[in-house]
């Protein structure tokens, strides 16, 4: 095992973080500046951003002019400041994510080298950060990623401290601060599943005798100090309209009440894991099941840690009303150590035919599902190029895999991963996107030169952080309904400009105004508004934009 003799060398230098992080960073960031802003959920975060930004208001976030509670403060400062330095960019956008989704990859390493082997933290690093799900939410512009890093360190240092790893206990101090910045970034999840999971350990070692140790006093301060004052003063600013709003609607809500129902299925987080791990998912189930054999071989405090954290989050939200994808997205990382570890055991043994269909399998039916997401978004030379390429990965892989030994099978597989994420990065992830933003409806709204702009059934806000013109989303006006103020509801989450069709073409001038519709909508469009003398001024993509004659 020569590779793992040079590996172990290589990986004794305090170097390795370094090049870990610019090679992981670099990469996650490769052709990010041609993919665009998307609907609905990215939108979201760059327009509150960009708000902040220009309106210099870096407490309360705000969106369409409007104070907006849906997330704390944490992720928008992180765009808003990249913005600041870099402009109102794609690139500067989808900075944040890649940068630590960078320092995930160094943190797993860090982590794995210190409880179990180098060579298992390597294996760890190259299995987390090519999962499906890392790489797509190193991305995407939400929070996912940066939450994932301080979840994934709250728990790391904890773990550390309660082994006393160095001798010290004092991990426990930068546990707390994790939680903190979690809070910050994604609310009270980001203390209560680290807590959840310590607890666990606790108490299924009986050893309560490790509260005491724990520097509860100085932790609570410290997590006080960093995660308070930002809640303290959006109360002081807002009252209970933050408290109604934030810790109702968007904690208490999401928890109780379904805002997807048809998600809501025994199997979601199952379907998710499969997808989120891929290629790696067969062996991901076959590490569990072996690491679970070890668990109740031997007693294993990091097996025992690593089995609670991804029972505790997969758990949890399962009993969730509310369902998304993200949310066991932090459980990647101890699943990555799992699968590093019976990894490191299968190359060791030199199992060349177990590594081939447990892994080679996988990937080729991934490479497979990117050539249908291919014929599906691509045309022309692209479409051809992208699935020539991915075609080319595939069967180089299987050729040169044939009488090799277990360790060039793994680099072969390594190696077709990079290659279809150039693919997926330079053709793939930039059409899917361009297919879900309102980067060339902006560009209409803008070339059309109309002030007021409404948009009809549907809304893009992805238009509105593109074109800088704040549109209204129009609705039918028999579904036109004055919500109570203080009722509880999903509804409070939409605070974009909202008025009936008729109202929003009944007060001259009516020179001023353009109507987006799209071409399902296009006859009930017509249908209700045919009072008004409407001239069409451009059909472009599904879209159709006109204006109102007087």
């Amino acid at each position: 095992m020569k590779l793992f003799d040079d590996v172990s060398n290589f990986t004794a230098s305090p170097k390795i973080y370094g090049v870990l992080f610019l090679i992981s960073f670099f990469g996650y960031m490769f052709f990010n500046q041609a993919i665009p802003i998307t609907d609905p959920v990215e939108s979201n975060y760059t327009l509150t951003a960009k708000e902040m930004v220009l309106s210099a208001d870096w407490v309360s976030p705000r969106i369409y002019g409007n104070v907006w509670f849906d997330k704390p403060i944490f992720f928008y400062w992180l765009t808003a400041l990249s913005f600041q330095l870099f402009g109102f960019s794609e690139w500067a956008a989808r900075l944040a994510p890649a940068l630590f989704a960078a320092v995930g990859v160094v943190l797993l390493y860090w982590f794995v080298s210190k409880t179990n082997t180098r060579r298992s933290a390597l294996l760890a690093v190259v299995i987390m950060g090519t999962s499906f799900e890392y790489i797509l939410l190193a991305k995407l512009v939400i929070t996912d990623m940066v939450f994932f890093v301080f979840n994934c360190a709250a728990l790391g240092f904890f773990y550390l401290g309660y082994v006393k790893m160095d001798g010290t206990k004092r991990w426990y101090l930068a546990a707390y601060v994790s939680m903190a910045l979690a809070v910050l970034t994604k609310g009270p999840i980001g203390a209560l599943l680290p807590t959840l999971v310590m607890l666990l350990v606790i108490l299924l070692q009986r050893n309560w005798t490790e509260l005491k140790e724990m520097y509860l006093l100085t932790g609570v301060l410290l997590f006080a100090i960093v995660a308070l004052p930002w809640y303290a003063a959006m109360y002081t600013l807002h009252g209970m309209e933050f408290i109604n709003n934030f810790f109702g609607v968007h904690n208490y809500l999401r928890a109780t009440v379904s805002e997807h129902p048809k998600d809501n299925v025994s199997y979601y987080y199952l379907a998710v894991f499969v997808l989120s791990m891929l290629p790696w998912s067969a062996l991901a189930v076959k590490a569990l099941i072996q690491g679970y054999k070890d668990l109740r071989s031997r007693k294993s405090p990091l097996l025992l840690f690593l089995f609670l954290w991804i029972a505790a989050y997969f758990g949890f939200y399962s009993l969730m009303a509310t369902k998304y994808l993200t949310y066991t997205f932090p459980i990647l990382f101890p699943v990555a150590i799992l699968t590093a570890i019976q990894l490191e055991r299968m190359l060791a043994q030199g199992k060349t035919k177990e590594i081939f269909y447990w892994i080679g399998v996988p990937a080729a039916l991934l490479m497979v599902g990117y050539m249908i997401a291919a014929y599906r978004y691509l045309a022309g030379w692209e479409l051809g190029l992208a699935t020539a390429g991915l075609l080319l990965f595939l069967v180089f892989s299987v050729w040169k895999a044939r009488n090799r030994t277990a360790v060039d099978v793994f680099k072969l597989l390594c190696l077709c991963q990079l290659g279809s994420y150039i693919i997926l990065s330079l053709f793939i992830f930039p059409a899917i996107a361009e297919s879900r933003s309102g980067k060339e409806i902006a560009k209409s709204m803008v070339d059309l030169g109309v002030e007021k702009i409404g948009m009809y059934q549907f809304y893009s806000t992805s238009a509105v952080f593109y074109s800088g013109k704040v549109a209204i989303k129009l609705i039918p006006s028999s579904e036109v309904t004055f919500r109570q103020a203080k009722e509880l509801d999903w509804s409070s989450k939409y605070t974009m400009p909202t008025q009936g069709i008729v109202e929003f073409g009944a007060k001259p001038p009516l020179s001023d105004r353009l109507i987006i519709v799209r071409g399902k909508q296009r006859e009930q469009f017509l249908l209700e508004t045919a009072r008004f003398n409407y001239q069409l001024l451009k059909d472009s993509k599904g879209l159709s934009y006109y204006s109102i004659k007087e």
